[in-house]
């Protein structure tokens, strides 16, 4: 039975009922083992957590760009119909002024022109009768920016969405890295016991230590979302 025992040890494994037989360095390689087992399985949880919450915002942010677009089209396609009417009352307008008919020059103020657009169809009247070209209408820069200010505004925040967007989809990724970083890690850790040569083990808790310490380095540089 003494032999049996001895040789069992001599192979590098530890016989039953020999709890004392486990060198200091076994002995702090299984601590250092369980301590990275627990480090790097609140890692992973916590990488996951993230990974979802940014994938979340990354779709929060790409809905709220869609919406913007939507609402762009539907600003320009009012911008271009406002700027034709005002085309089509500016000609009509002309020819009631050369007609020299005043009511229905004051009933075209009045009923007909938009309220904003009276400011331009003035600057245009004082232009055609102090002799001048006035501006055309598609030419007018100051016009056409009122015009389309909140269409540009629309385009402008779905850009932004869209960015915010790429930039959460990115973080996310970022993060589903480390996660696999530190499945690794778990894997070199997890395993280090089944073997009890020492070379082995201290291989393997090397080579959990060094993927812990990439993924603990990435991890840093990522942004928080809670």
């Amino acid at each position: 039975m003494t032999g049996a025992t001895t040789d069992t040890v001599s192979f590098g494994l530890v016989a039953p009922g020999s709890p004392g037989k486990e060198s200091r360095f076994e002995k702090i390689v299984e601590i250092v083992a369980v301590i990275l087992l627990g480090i790097t399985t609140i890692g992973t949880a916590w990488c996951g957590f993230e990974s979802v919450r940014w994938s979340g915002s990354s779709a929060d942010h790409a809905q709220v760009a869609s919406d913007k677009h939507v609402e762009a089209a539907r600003l320009f396609g009012l911008a271009t119909q406002k700027i034709a009417y005002d085309a089509m009352i500016t000609a009509q307008y002309a020819q009631v002024v050369a007609s020299g008919n005043t009511k229905v020059e004051q009933f075209y103020r009045d009923s007909l022109v938009r309220k904003d657009f009276l400011p331009v169809l003035d600057t245009w009247q004082r232009e055609v009768e102090a002799g001048r070209t006035p501006t055309p209408l598609a030419d007018d820069q100051q016009y056409l920016n009122g015009q389309l200010a909140g269409y540009r505004t629309a385009i402008a925040e779905a850009e932004s969405a869209s960015q915010l967007g790429r930039e959460a989809g990115a973080t996310a990724s970022a993060y589903v890295s480390v996660t696999i970083l530190l499945a690794a890690a778990l894997f070199f850790s997890g395993v280090i016991s089944s073997f009890r040569y020492r070379a082995a083990r201290a291989l393997l808790l090397a080579a959990a230590l060094a993927t812990l310490g990439i993924a603990a380095s990435r991890m840093a540089s990522l942004p928080v979302l809670f």
